[in-house]
Formats: C-alpha cells, sequence, structure tokens
C-alpha cells in the first residue's frame, strides 16, 4: 500500500502508522511467527476434532515433508484458481487454490498457495455462517516441504481482552484474510451496500477497513466473462490513529490508497478480480480467477453462464451472505 503523496508531511507519525497499515493488509502468510513444536490446538469441541482429522491442524501441518499436495478438496467442492501478477513487471508472483468445506454451522475456507518451486502456503479461515468475523484462523509456510513458519489466531473476547485495553469488537478478523472477506462483510451483495472489516492487529488493537459496493461493471478475466459487483476497501485511519484531531483525519482520507475487487455478481459471488496493493509500499498487483472447477466432476466445455448456474452456492455456507 503506497502513501507516498502524504509521507511527506506527517512523516514521523505517519510511519508508524504505516507499519500498523503493513500488517494489516491482506497478503496471506505475512506473519513473523516461530513455528509452534505443540501440535494441540486453543481450541475444542466437534470441530476441533474435525480439523485434527482433516489435517488443518496438528502433526499434520507441520509434517517434514509435506508437499503443495498436503491439503486436496474433498469431491464435489469447487474449486477456484487465483493468479497474482506484478503490474509493472508482468511477473507472476502467487497462484492459489481455494475451496470451503462446510462443517455445522461454520464454513471453512482453505487456501493452498504457490510461491515459488519450493516455497507453499497452507491457511485456512473458520467463518461462522449466521454472523460476522472468524472463529479460528491457521497459516504455514512451506519450504522443500518443510514447514518453516506458523501463526494460529483464535477470536475469543474474554480472553483476547487486555486490562486497560479497549474492547475489540466481536466481529473480529485476523491480520490476514482471504478476498472472500470483503463481499461477506457486505450488509447484502448489491450495488450500494456497505459494511466494515474489523482485523486484530495487536492485542491491544484492531483496524478498520470501510467497504462499499460501487455498481456493476462487465468484466473479463482467464475465466471467462462476468457481470461483476465492484467492491472498494480503504482503511479507517480513525482506527489507526483513534487519537489525531478529526479535521486532521478528513484531510487524510481522500489520499489513502484503496483496494477494488470485482465479484460476480450472481451466486456464488466467485472473486473474479482484485486490484491494488497487498501491503505498505509493495507493487501494484492484479490478481484474477484463471479457472473453476467441481472436484471429481468430468470435464465440461460451458460457458461461464452455466457453469455459474451449475456450481453450488454455499460459498458462504448458504445461499446469501451472512447479515
Amino acid at each position: 500500500m503506497k502513501i507516498l503523496s502524504f509521507r511527506f508531511w506527517i512523516p514521523v507519525t505517519l510511519l508508524a502508522a504505516s507499519v500498523a497499515l503493513a500488517i494489516l493488509w491482506p497478503a496471506v502468510g505475512r506473519t513473523n511467527a516461530v513455528l509452534a513444536q505443540s501440535t494441540e490446538s486453543s481450541a475444542g469441541g466437534a470441530t476441533d476434532a474435525w480439523l485434527v482429522t482433516r489435517g488443518l491442524i496438528g502433526h499434520g501441518m507441520i509434517g517434514e515433508n509435506s508437499g503443495s499436495d498436503i491439503m486436496m478438496p474433498p469431491p464435489g467442492a469447487e474449486v477456484d484458481e487465483t493468479r497474482q501478477t506484478e503490474n509493472r513487471t508482468g511477473e507472476i508472483l502467487t497462484q492459489a487454490k481455494s475451496w470451503n468445506e462446510i462443517v455445522g454451522d461454520n464454513t471453512i475456507h482453505i487456501e493452498v498457495t504457490t510461491l515459488s518451486t519450493s516455497q507453499f502456503e497452507v491457511a485456512f479461515w473458520l467463518l461462522p455462517n449466521h454472523r460476522q468475523g472468524c472463529t479460528m484462523y491457521q497459516w504455514t509456510l512451506y519450504d522443500h516441504g518443510r514447514a518453516l513458519q506458523s501463526a494460529f489466531w483464535r477470536n475469543d473476547a474474554p480472553v483476547l481482552r487486555l486490562a486497560g485495553a479497549a474492547d475489540l469488537p466481536h466481529d473480529l478478523y485476523p491480520d490476514s484474510v482471504p478476498w472472500m472477506v470483503f463481499l461477506r462483510v457486505l450488509d447484502s451483495p448489491r450495488s450500494g451496500a456497505e459494511g466494515a472489516l474489523h482485523q486484530q492487529i495487536t492485542p491491544y488493537s484492531y483496524v478498520g477497513q470501510d467497504v462499499s459496493a460501487k455498481g456493476l461493471e462487465e468484466i473479463s478475466v482467464p475465466a471467462g466473462s462476468f457481470t461483476a459487483l465492484k467492491v472498494t476497501a480503504q482503511v479507517d485511519i480513525a482506527t489507526v490513529m483513534p487519537n489525531w484531531p478529526r479535521f486532521v483525519l478528513h484531510v487524510i482520507k481522500p489520499v489513502v490508497p484503496k483496494n477494488v475487487f470485482y465479484f460476480q455478481a450472481t451466486p456464488p459471488y466467485r472473486l473474479l478480480k482484485q486490484e491494488g496493493t497487498t501491503f505498505v509500499g509493495g507493487p501494484e498487483v492484479t490478481t484474477e480467477l484463471i479457472r473453476f472447477y467441481i472436484v471429481g466432476a468430468p470435464p465440461v466445455a460451458a460457458s461461464p453462464a452455466v457453469a455459474a448456474a451449475q456450481a453450488p452456492v454455499a460459498v458462504f455456507g448458504g445461499s446469501s451472505i451472512p447479515r
């Protein structure tokens, strides 16, 4: 996220804000957490047991001989494949496969991202179907099949609250989120809809993003041509610098960069395209949907419209986005 346009006249304080925004901006896997040796999760119950059995937490995530196929989607799941490219050079930065699995009253969103020939990431988000926020998140980075780093996060309000700190929102997300969350936080997937994304960046604080749907556009990506809902997200400066005078924040807000997303305007609301940056000072990138398919289904030559009509709509655990 580039902020050169206003760095010069508020350099010292904005540097601190830049660090906060760098932690915030949604690029999966940016963490300095060292891989924990314990294989136990701090979660509990049937969902925790399912996550262990599925290999998303526990021994399955820290094996010494893990490959990029460490996590495979189940039969019947729709897999969306995206590619992220640096705009200036055209270099392919990442390629990702993502899908959803329904467990009880939750949707598990899983992403396997290839970074290079030897490095890849596996991440999951546990998302309640009937309310906002994220319940659990884990990310692991692998190199040559060996786990290098890992981060685990759980939304537990009583535990997360620290003495002397402000209460964190209940609809909290971790510092790293999948693109689909920017549609999920809207009050509905329609033009004119608005919402807010709250991401925890320290044990004491969170940063908000204002998210809004701007209208419909016709766009083309490698996966086909679609009618897309354009969604923009912009950091809420007031949550980054809560003690600053409001008139200063009002001046700063217009120059705070935005991320732009294009989601399919009809169920299952696939991410079609993203434009912007993924961290402070990072390059401008474009993420595009390159293909989607149903695991185990025979390949068929169908138009995007036909494929969309046949695909499952349980992207967020139901036929519509939770309010």
